[in-house]
């Protein structure tokens, strides 16, 4: 009975594994051409690329006379496994331990290549269990913080190798005909399938992300652009509100853009939006929203900030920019702005806090720029380099 299922379960494995495969090849295709291809990707690509390697020599051995040394075999499966869990830290960004698990899996494929098979299957298992439970145990770390359904997949892939190996052990250490066939060759089939199913759907997920987030960010200071500003102060704001907690807003426009084109081409203005997103950055909480609201105008909401809080970062940024400047071509160029900020009231909505902001934005302009000027439902206040009047 046992027997039976497994034949039948291995053609399927197979079929399988030979979908994937095709799939799998047009996802590296099509991610290779990205801009910015996901992490792991090239050690990903090495680890298929061994795998289809030694399946072809495994099918050559079985239809010909050719016979391929134990230990090869054993030296191409373990290598494809430390590629596994290597593409794995790369995508979790671990700096720590993966040159110590190249340099161990390098001296175990030399191992494997040097000892006798009894000697040399032994060693395979027992490396390979361990890279099944590591390889298990980072992608389950990973799909736990990251919330991703391919590191779910791999993670089972890991768990299925080393059952895998485990079964193999056993019968290595009992008078076994056929040590890596029966179950074991099913849970190393499943666990490979299960591999190249969850690197696809990861990486498909993550593209998916990168593409939201280059949706909802300024491509030029990588700040969030408009989208990416309501999404996120929807939920800080509806807080805000529920606890009466006071927010604030400040919006900036860097005075006489247009004339700096004019005057020293359009990389003059890029590289201004640059300075005054890196000040906003600089000057600003983790806790602020900070993102750029038009060509030249930048917009940051400050929760938790009343408005008296405002003008005092909104008087720093002023200052921050107008010490630094602005240096092209190694002349200095003055860098002022325009600042107006106002305060949300209980009921306040984005929409009403963007448009004070704006009102207040347009007062410090029209009454001479390189000023900040401040709405909070009372008569307008005007301070300009730090003063007020």
């Amino acid at each position: 009975m046992t027997s039976s299922l497994l034949d039948t379960i291995t053609p399927l494995l197979c079929g399988a594994m030979l979908a994937l495969v095709g799939a799998q090849l047009f996802i590296l295709h099509v991610l290779s051409g990205v801009r910015t291809p996901p992490r792991g990707l090239g050690l990903f690509t090495l680890y298929f690329l061994l795998l289809l390697l030694a399946a072809a020599a495994v099918s050559v051995a079985q239809f010909t006379a050719f016979s391929l040394p134990p230990g090869v075999a054993f030296a191409a499966s373990l290598l494809s496994s430390s590629l596994l869990l290597l593409a794995g830290m790369q995508r979790s960004e671990a700096r720590t331990g993966r040159a110590a698990i190249a340099t161990l899996a390098g001296a175990a494929t030399l191992g494997l290549l040097a000892l006798q098979a009894q000697h040399a299957a032994l060693l395979y298992t027992t490396a390979s269990a361990v890279l099944g439970v590591a390889i298990a145990l980072l992608h389950a770390r990973r799909s736990w913080r990251g919330g991703n359904a391919g590191d779910v997949l791999v993670a089972l892939a890991g768990v299925a190798l080393t059952l895998a190996m485990l079964e193999s052990l056993r019968l290595l250490l009992s008078p076994a005909a056929m040590p890596f066939g029966g179950v074991a060759a099913a849970l190393h089939g499943a666990a490979h399938v299960l591999v190249m199913l969850g690197y696809l759907v990861a990486m498909m997920l993550e593209q998916q992300q990168q593409l939201l987030r280059m949706n909802t960010l300024d491509p030029l200071t990588r700040l969030l652009n408009r989208r990416g500003l309501e999404s996120a102060l929807h939920v800080t704001l509806a807080n805000a509100a529920r606890h009466g907690q006071p927010t604030a807003a400040i919006m900036l426009d860097i005075d006489h853009l247009r004339q700096l084109n004019s005057n020293f081409g359009d990389g003059a203005g890029d590289r201004a939006l640059q300075q005054v997103s890196r000040c906003l950055e600089t000057e600003c909480r983790a806790s602020d929203v900070i993102s750029r609201y038009d060509d030249d105008t930048f917009l940051a909401v400050l929760p938790n900030s009343t408005l008296e809080g405002a003008r005092n970062l909104a008087e720093r940024i002023q200052q921050h920019l107008a010490k630094e400047g602005l240096h092209i071509d190694d002349h200095p160029i003055p860098l002022t702005v325009s600042l107006g900020i106002a305060d949300a009231r209980a009921e306040g909505t984005l929409e009403q806090l963007c448009a004070d902001a704006r009102r207040a934005l347009m007062l410090a302009k029209h009454t001479g720029r390189n000023r900040v000027a401040a709405v909070e439902h009372r008569p307008l206040q005007i301070s300009r380099n730090g003063g007020k009047t």
